[in-house]
């Protein structure tokens, strides 16, 4: 059974930025059918974040036989709910990811499995499956416990569902063939990207140790609706210290062109119809140092047509 391949619009964003529109249509002409839109921007508008109505994004993408698969809608919590779904009906989308969370306290992980639930329930009520998109920060632990494994304890499979992200989750410091099969049909899609040769930084950002892994009292992972990102309307506000700069300029090395890298995407495709119920894997590129994003997810869709067991639509 194949896996279809898809795009997320993230990939993009800098030219969504300038020309939403144009680059929808570029991104159709390329032959991506199957995308998932990325709003960051989700306090001000409950779409796709780059304030195109949905009759207009659905007619764009149906001149290229493109569909929506999935969303990701971030901060979820701040979103207008009965907006994003009514956004998402037109757009015949029946996927949505919340892509990224904040953890602190055992009792505020609690807190927010409740939420994921609640939120879960009304979203199947609509006819649309919530997942939880997963970072590398997901594989610290409390307590002694991941927090990845306490969000699928402590939420109901009827509710949510994950798209798991096998980049992060490598450098979350695990086995991703062995975490996919612990997750098994939990997971509903994959999310592509691929590490990089030359990267000047190391693979596993959390360690492997006990006390390395364990969120200490009073650190913080992630973000939410009251971080700067969101309030920026899913633009970063940084600092210009030397010492964030020369990170932020390390951690960017670590990307490249999805196919061009080290990772054993061969085995993930495979192993994906054995253990999961993913549908489809999505292809994100968080930087590129090719001369624009979309010489970028060219070169991705070239690389990654070696694989076997896929399906581009």
């Amino acid at each position: 059974m194949s896996i279809k391949v898809g795009l997320i619009l993230y990939s993009v964003r800098e030219e969504m930025a300038k020309d939403p529109i144009a680059t929808v249509e570029k991104v159709g002409k390329l032959g991506y059918h199957f995308v998932e839109t990325c709003n960051h921007n989700a306090i001000n508008d409950p779409g796709c974040g780059f304030g195109i109505p949905a009759e207009e994004l659905k007619s764009t993408f149906d001149k290229f036989g493109t569909r929506v698969i999935s969303t990701h809608i971030f901060p979820l919590e701040k979103a207008d709910l009965d907006e994003v779904v009514r956004y998402n009906h037109i757009v015949g989308n029946t996927n949505l990811v919340n892509p990224m969370g904040q953890f602190s306290t055992y009792d505020d992980l609690m807190k927010q499995c409740e939420e994921f639930n609640r939120i879960g329930k009304r979203l199947k009520e609509d006819g649309i499956t919530f997942l939880y998109h997963n970072h590398e920060f997901e594989f610290r632990t409390i307590r002694g416990k991941m927090i990845m494994d306490y969000l699928m304890e402590n939420t109901d499979p009827a509710y949510l569902s994950f798209e798991l992200d096998t980049f992060w989750t490598m450098r979350g410091g695990m086995n991703v063939i062995e975490f996919m099969k612990h997750m098994g049909r939990r997971i509903r899609l994959l999310h592509q990207k691929d590490f990089a040769w030359d990267s000047c930084q190391e693979i596993n950002l959390i360690g492997l140790t006990p006390e390395e892994r364990e969120l200490k009292e009073g650190e913080i992972v992630g973000m939410n609706g009251n971080s700067s990102y969101a309030k920026n309307g899913g633009k970063s506000v940084v600092s210009q210290s030397e010492a964030e700069e020369e990170y932020r300029r390390r951690r960017r090395t670590s990307f490249t062109e999805i196919g061009d890298g080290i990772m054993r995407i061969q085995d993930i495709i495979d192993a994906a119809p054995e253990y999961t119920d993913a549908e489809y894997i999505i292809l994100e590129q968080d930087f590129t140092r090719l001369p624009t994003q979309f010489d970028s997810i060219a070169r991705s869709m070239e690389a990654f047509r070696k694989f076997h067991g896929i399906d581009w639509g």
